[in-house]
């Protein structure tokens, strides 16, 4: 999200510098130095590193590492393991650095935790019943957050530049799963 503080002073500066600049057209000598010194100004933001903009978020389930095998039904799969389960956020051309202010920003906009990887070891023990004539398997899903983020620089004359629009997804960092029969 956009800091509202900040471009609230940054149009209050504009509305400023046009008013004074357009004053100052008309009658330079009646706006005094301070005036004029202040129409010229260039926008505070402009040299700001570039910011994040986060919109769209809804709940998405990511594929783990964890599966079982495949079974031809009728049957019952049962998946037991002490194991790692792992997913990685997914967010392309962007630095490591990057995404980490990304995901920091995501956090806050979305109302959850998000990161660039989430990582649990544990004792995974589930079962399910796979029905005649279907072959299936069990795919363990890690509970996430879809999101479209826009990179934004400030540039003269205080104008916002969109940089790149992307989408990402990202699990979260609390301990939420779903196991599910796949094809």
């Amino acid at each position: 999200m956009i800091d509202n503080g900040r471009f609230a002073m940054r149009f209050r500066s504009m509305a400023a510098s046009v008013l004074l600049g357009c004053a100052a057209c008309v009658a330079p000598a009646a706006l005094g130095a301070g005036a004029q010194a202040l129409a010229i100004q260039p926008c505070p933001e402009v040299n700001d590193p570039p910011g994040y903009t986060i919109s769209n978020g809804a709940k998405a389930w990511m594929k783990t590492n964890l599966r079982s095998d495949y079974l031809k039904g009728p049957g019952t799969i049962t998946y037991n393991k002490t194991t790692t389960s792992s997913v990685n956020a997914s967010i392309t051309g962007t630095t490591s650095a990057e995404a980490g202010v990304i995901f920091a920003k995501a956090s806050v906009s979305l109302a959850v935790t998000v990161g660039a990887s989430y990582a649990k070891s544990d004792s995974w023990s589930y079962a399910a019943t796979v029905p005649a004539g279907k072959t299936l398997r069990l795919q363990q899903y890690k509970e996430g957050r879809s999101f479209t983020v826009q990179k934004y620089r400030i540039v003269p004359p205080c104008k916002v530049k969109y940089l790149w629009k992307k989408k990402a997804v990202a699990p979260v960092t609390s301990p939420s799963y779903l196991w599910q029969l796949v094809s």
